[in-house]
């Protein structure tokens, strides 16, 4: 089965190629866009991560994509996402967010809190 296109993380060195081990902090969220054999072609929000199959941990497809707009509904602001996190004991992702000034936002936000902007 293709891992490509899915989303999820690594939580041991091991599985971390050795020159992507810089690059990446465990249990970041990542997706998967390439993978060669055993070995899976990664990217963050910035970084391309190389590590072992064996490590991968699959998780749902978030709502919403690093550098994607959304507007905080409660506050009717516009903001970029930063970070996609997981959250590890409710099992769902919470974002970081920049406004349009880029200023990071000090708050983590959940899906149902947010909403996309065309």
């Amino acid at each position: 089965m293709s891992l490509i296109n899915t989303w999820g993380a690594v939580l041991e060195n091991e599985f971390i190629l050795s020159d992507s081990v810089s690059k990446y902090n465990l249990g970041t969220t990542i997706k998967c866009i390439s993978e060669d054999g055993e070995i899976l072609i990664c990217q963050d929000d910035k970084e391309i991560v190389k590590l072992l199959k064996t490590g991968w941990v699959g998780r749902p497809n978030p709502d919403f994509y690093w550098n994607e707009k959304v507007c905080i509904i409660a506050k009717d602001i516009t903001a970029r996402i930063e970070l996609i996190c997981w959250h590890y004991n409710e099992k769902r992702y919470f974002y970081h967010l920049i406004d349009e000034n880029g200023k990071k936002l000090s708050k983590r936000y959940y899906a149902d809190e947010l909403q996309k902007v065309d």
